[in-house]
């Protein structure tokens, strides 16, 4: 038997083992991600969903044949593979860094497109990230036995370049036809504009989180206080409703207004009982801002809580913790 029969029956044989591996793996760097991130951060972190694929057993066949490996088992690695997508180039160093901290995985990086960047700075291709990964002992998924041979192909990139790849791929390096140099200028032009956007993007992110960091570390600290004294079960954080209760009295923010809020909540406990009786109805009760709210009661005045209340949907709630601290909302 030839090796290309022998590798077509290793192909028919390992649909299902490879399938497996493939979806081990998404699964698992996905899970050491929200890890890192948390639940709240890892919903909108990936941009697109993770779906591992399977080679066709004809497009392998095919591979084998144009690239004549001697060894396809061990030479293919992609005949599993899958994809991480994420917002910005530096997104891009988490994956890395969770594939390259599971110890069950043998991670081996395949490419590197900072490293062809470092070897060709005035070239603009394809980019993208990519690993082989097998696992480093043989294992069992329900009734599949992966071997240390099967390989999973695991590429990284930014929404950015998975546009590119996925224009360039289809129409440049599969064989199509002639592509003509000037075609291939504008592609290389794009790319460069796309490194570009990717820079801007960036430094405006950054720009963002600096000017945002203390009603950020705010915002955890209610958070905090809220799992703390009413309870992490009433707890249905929505960030948009935290971000413009915060942002709208954010000259009230200061080091000391979290332990004003601690020492308000275990002088007045009654504060925690009516939080944890309304929160599954009434949604800013669910919202660690809340807390702040009591405590703008007892620190401003009616009206400068009336006239900047940014959630005018959310007034009867707001009249209730009026009421609550025996305030009267009426001007």
């Amino acid at each position: 038997m030839s090796n290309y029969d022998e590798f077509h029956q290793y192909l028919l044989e390992n649909q299902d083992a490879f399938a497996s591996w493939g979806k081990y793996v998404s699964e698992t760097i996905k899970k050491k991600i929200q890890d890192e991130l948390g639940t709240d951060s890892f919903k909108s972190f990936l941009k697109i969903p993770v779906t591992p694929r399977v080679k066709e057993v004809s497009s392998a066949l095919g591979k084998v044949a144009r690239k004549a490996y001697e060894d396809p088992i061990n030479q293919m690695t992609d005949l599993v593979g899958t994809r991480f997508v994420v917002l910005l180039s530096e997104d891009i160093d988490t994956v890395c860094q969770a594939i390259e901290s599971l110890t069950e995985f043998d991670a081996r990086i395949s490419k590197n497109y900072l490293d062809e960047i470092e070897l060709n700075p005035k070239l603009f291709d394809y980019q993208s990230k990519h690993y082989e990964i097998r696992p480093k002992n043989e294992l069992h998924i329900g009734d599949l036995k992966i071997s240390k041979q099967i390989c999973c192909e695991v590429q990284v990139r930014t929404l950015l370049q998975h546009a590119y790849a996925e224009l360039v791929h289809d129409s440049v390096y599969k064989p199509v036809g002639i592509v003509p140099k000037s075609a291939e200028r504008h592609i290389a032009r794009s790319m460069a504009l796309m490194e570009t956007t990717d820079d801007l993007f960036c430094s405006t992110m950054k720009l963002l989180y600096e000017t945002n960091v203390e009603r950020n570390k705010f915002n955890n600290s209610l958070s905090e206080l809220y799992r703390e004294f009413v309870g992490t079960g009433y707890m249905h954080y929505d960030e948009s409703t935290n971000f413009l209760i915060l942002d709208a009295f954010k000259e009230f923010i200061a080091t000391h207004s979290e332990t004003e809020i601690r020492n308000l909540l275990k002088t007045k406990k009654f504060i925690v009982k009516k939080i944890q009786h309304r929160s599954s109805a009434k949604t800013l009760f669910s919202q660690p801002s809340v807390l702040f709210v009591y405590f703008l009661i007892k620190n401003t005045s009616i009206e400068n809580i009336l006239n900047n209340w940014p959630l005018p949907g959310y007034i009867p709630e707001l009249e209730l913790l009026f009421s609550d601290l025996g305030v009267s909302s009426r001007r």
